[in-house]
């Protein structure tokens, strides 16, 4: 149970029930109760409390809770919002690897059926497809990718989370964030990105650590990188 106490207007008790659904669309047998109620103090002040319940098979143990308040006046009638968020982080996987102070990584070396295959198999995994933000990360897929030859792999790439599907030549992350701001932009050589006819709008990094762009359908395989910041509340 968690709980938070913000002023706020004097406002009547409140709850809600919500189904977990995890990002396959897959329903769990667990409800989260959300109780917003609301009292004055002895000084005049409103306080609003808001308590969460979880029940259920496998209720996660962490959870991240943000609640913002905002007040308005519009025509002589006074608003109050409450907004509240609360994420429960994915178990932590066990075929990930930890390298220290850079993150964890699966390499599936299986391939993906496409871009969007490879992605849903990463937030199926409670992770997303690999962000490289710096030269360490850069070394990271490189280490991994050295481990299977190019003759058992049968191909060069994998796919990694960056694309520019939306405006050819604008290349963000899965996030929408421009790919410049990664801190990480070096190609796998000088002729790349080419967009080879036309039709290579999906990000990809070469064995050699460097980024290329690549066709969204292709079959290759992929890098999975779980978000070291869930991991500190693990």
């Amino acid at each position: 149970m968690s709980k938070t106490f913000l002023p706020s207007f004097l406002m009547p008790w409140l709850a809600f029930l919500i189904t977990f659904q995890d990002v396959s669309g897959v329903d769990y047998n667990k409800t989260l109760s959300l109780v917003v109620s609301s009292r004055q103090n002895q000084t005049g002040h409103s306080i609003a409390q808001a308590v969460v319940n979880t029940e259920g098979d496998n209720v996660p143990k962490h959870w991240r809770m943000n609640m913002h308040q905002s007040n308005s006046e519009h025509q002589g009638i006074q608003s109050f919002q409450l907004v509240t968020t609360l994420v429960a982080p994915p178990p932590l996987p066990s075929d990930y690897e930890l390298f220290p102070g850079v993150g964890y990584y699966k390499f599936h070396t299986a391939s993906a059926k496409g871009f969007e295959d490879a992605s849903s198999k990463c937030a199926m995994e409670g992770g997303h497809l690999a962000i490289v933000n710096s030269e360490a990360e850069h070394q990271v897929l490189q280490t991994m990718f050295a481990r299977y030859p190019e003759s058992e792999l049968k191909t060069v790439w994998a796919f990694v989370g960056f694309h520019d599907r939306k405006k050819e030549g604008e290349y963000v992350t899965i996030f929408g964030q421009p790919l410049q701001s990664t801190g990480f932009t070096r190609w796998s050589s000088p002729g790349q990105p080419d967009d080879y006819k036309g039709g290579e709008d999906c990000g990809s990094v070469h064995r050699n650590g460097g980024l290329n762009d690549a066709g969204c359908g292709g079959h290759i395989p992929f890098f999975c990188e779980y978000d070291l910041s869930w991991a500190e509340h693990l």
